[in-house]
């Protein structure tokens, strides 16, 4: 009968382990103590090994979603999470024994960039993005973003809403905005910018929208036509896109302001908004809209024309009006074909292609 061999150390049989002789010290020794000895110099550890432990062999199925979410960039504690019955350690051996190529460091202490918090404040805060969009750019699941950005970095809705700032581009085009087709909710607790324009001002609209992105939550929406309520009459509408942003603080400063208030924040990218929003060019001039002005508002606004861009303007008989003389209207299509792409459909319309203004104008202001 064959003799049973014994670790020297912890006594379990060979029947429940592997078991090596060391030729160092002339004993038999279970796998357990046999790598402990070679790997450490010494016995670490004196308790018998788990017998009851059954080595897990990697499925195919398993190594594919490996490879996958190694090519995501996904961190070792998540993979390790998704096989569940994985050890970090135990995927960081697969990894090596596959030639698997990380394109990231193999180490088990690897993180994803989800898990930096520059990262995550870039992303939600300055750029905007939602959760769903961030998952999308990390490789990972929005489940893992909502973890990372909400619960460990604290980046939430709410911190977000108070603490996003405008840019300098930004606040002037709300500005501008203001003083024309948009408007910021009047609702205590709801201070999102809004603004919508005609079908065939779609180009217009998505230039506002992509300024104001990291502002939004979603792209312009499209509104058919149809009949709405203003005021205390039904009035038929045309096909429209609609822009509205996120709710955030930083639109307050703006909400509750007199126009005369905006007028004096005026600049020349701020002017040329307001001019496309509600302005008109006829045969040798622009009108402008001030329909919604008091009389104080007006007054001011005629003398910030002429006293900040050197426009002349005068009020209509009809008094919801405002006309600019020939020159200024030159100067205003100048502002406005220096700074937007001439190709805008607005553009077009109220300059380049508007059959009011004769071939020789147009070339001289395009000159």
């Amino acid at each position: 009968m064959k003799e049973i061999k014994y670790c020297s150390i912890c006594g379990v049989s060979e029947k429940d382990t592997r078991f090596y002789y060391n030729s160092k010290c002339g004993e038999n020794l279970c796998n357990k103590h046999y790598t402990q000895l070679n790997r450490s110099g010494r016995i670490t550890d004196s308790s018998k090994p788990d017998i009851n432990f059954k080595k897990v062999f990697w499925t195919t199925e398993e190594e594919k979603i490996l490879i996958e979410l190694i090519n995501k960039k996904t961190s070792y504690e998540e993979i390790a999470r998704i096989l569940n019955k994985r050890s970090v350690g135990s995927i960081n051996c697969k990894v090596s024994n596959m030639g698997i190529e990380t394109g990231y460091t193999n180490s088990p202490k690897f993180k994803a960039i989800y898990q930096n918090y520059d990262w995550c404040y870039q992303k939600y805060m300055t750029e905007g993005l939602n959760h769903e969009e961030m998952a999308l750019e990390a490789k990972c699941s929005m489940r893992v973003i909502e973890k990372w950005c909400s619960e460990i970095h604290k980046l939430t809705q709410k911190y977000r809403q108070e603490n996003k700032m405008l840019s300098v581009l930004q606040s002037d085009l709300i500005i501008g905005s203001m003083l024309g087709d948009g408007h910021i909710d009047k609702r205590e607790t709801q201070p999102l910018f809004i603004v919508s324009h005609a079908e065939n001002q779609k180009d217009y609209l998505y230039y506002k929208y992509n300024i104001l992105k990291d502002l939004c939550n979603k792209e312009p929406s499209y509104i058919e036509e149809g009949l709405r309520n203003f005021g205390e009459g039904v009035y038929k509408c045309q096909p429209q896109y609609r822009l509205c942003t996120r709710i955030h603080d930083c639109l307050l400063e703006y909400r509750d302001k007199s126009y005369t208030y905006l007028l004096n924040l005026l600049n020349e990218y701020s002017l040329l908004i307001w001019i496309l929003d509600d302005a008109y060019r006829g045969r040798s001039n622009w009108t402008l809209c001030v329909a919604e002005y008091n009389q104080s508002d007006i007054d001011c606004a005629i003398r910030i024309l002429k006293d900040r861009f050197d426009l002349i303007c005068w009020q209509n008989k009809d008094v919801r009006y405002l006309s600019f003389d020939a020159e200024s209207s030159r100067a205003i299509d100048r502002i406005i074909l220096k700074n937007l792409p001439n190709n805008f459909d607005i553009v077009k319309y109220k300059i380049t292609e508007n059959d009011c203004i004769s071939d020789k104008m147009k070339l001289m202001v395009m000159t």
